[in-house]
């Protein structure tokens, strides 16, 4: 059984994202029912308004997309994903994908390792060497799948992923 193991710095980010998120939940409670409401349709209201309401939903979105738990049973040729947040897991038979494609990303400091597995052509679920520190091992767990080739890591890429549109045709 393989499990990802995030390194120091992202076990850390997480919790800090988690605490940042019940400040901003409790600044919008204090904000529209505290003893002093503010106007939405003000200039502090509006930024507010993205405070307390838009950057809770890019925090919980990352959270769902990079912030997971994945264990790869080798035995069952299973893998699981367990969200941070919430004890929701999901279990697929590693059949259940057609494979999984490898990417190189460059961000200011670095350049990593993404796998993303894929079903029907569209890129389901990431593994990133940016959050997890065995990387290697993971791409070892997926031996079961077949390796459908690498692809350059692009805007356009990203654009499509975050659309849920077809990357391979």
């Amino acid at each position: 059984m393989i499990r990802s193991k995030f390194d120091l710095y992202q076990f850390i980010g997480q919790f800090v994202m988690t605490a940042l998120l019940a400040i901003l939940v409790y600044l919008f409670y204090l904000a529209w029912f505290g003893p002093h409401p503010v106007n939405v349709f003000s200039g502090l209201g509006i930024l507010f308004f993205f405070v307390v309401i838009v950057l809770p939903i890019y925090i919980v979105a990352q959270m769902k997309v990079n912030y997971k738990r994945t264990v790869i049973d080798t035995d069952d040729q299973t893998i699981s994903f367990k969200m941070f947040l919430l004890p929701i897991t999901k279990t697929y038979p590693l059949s259940y994908f057609d494979g999984y494609i490898e990417t190189k990303v460059s961000d200011k400091y670095s350049q990593y390792k993404c796998l993303y597995l894929v079903k029907d052509g569209k890129l389901k679920y990431k593994m990133s060497g940016r959050f997890y520190n065995n990387i290697d091992e993971l791409q070892q767990g997926l031996a079961g799948l077949k390796h459908l080739g690498n692809i350059d890591f692009s805007t356009n890429l990203s654009i499509k992923i975050a659309l849920g549109k077809p990357v391979l045709a």
